[in-house]
């Protein structure tokens, strides 16, 4: 699961959710920013850079990992990474972030999301063993997308 940490987010989940309510929908600038984050993940040279009308293929694996993305996002209540628990806590409210649900299965959709967006003649078929390069290819992009710890 990922914990996104920028825009005052803890100032927007202590005005939103309201004991333990989730939100309706997710904000647009939530959605960019959680694309923007793995679209760097698996393009670090593109870091914290706005992309061109001209990079056709950023422009792409962009646009598929937000489509990716999109539905996948949700606000619950953040999990102890130290293992401990304060059930007396009263500010619960602050206790709420945004997170990819499901992650193994995200980090999966993302994976074939950005392969297939640099690769469009596969039309969505599976790799060959043969294409020793393209299961190389895919690795990498794994590598990448997968190296993330919210904790």
């Amino acid at each position: 699961m990922l914990k996104f940490k920028s825009l005052g987010l803890s100032i927007l989940t202590a005005s939103v959710v309201l004991h333990g309510h989730a939100l309706a929908s997710v904000p647009e600038f939530v959605v960019k920013d959680f694309t923007d984050f793995y679209f760097w993940q698996v393009n670090p040279e593109m870091s914290n850079n706005s992309l061109k009308s001209d990079q056709t293929q950023y422009n792409q694996e962009w646009l598929a990992i937000k489509e990716t993305l999109k539905n996948r996002i949700v606000w619950r209540k953040l999990p102890s990474c130290d293992g401990y628990t304060d059930h007396e806590n009263h500010a619960d409210d602050l206790n709420y972030s945004y997170f990819v649900n499901d992650n193994q299965e995200t980090i999966t959709a993302l994976i074939a999301a950005v392969f297939y967006a640099r690769h469009p003649e596969l039309k969505g078929r599976k790799i060959r063993p043969s294409e020793t390069h393209l299961i190389r290819e895919w690795n990498l992009i794994k590598q990448s997308v997968s190296s993330y710890s919210w904790c």
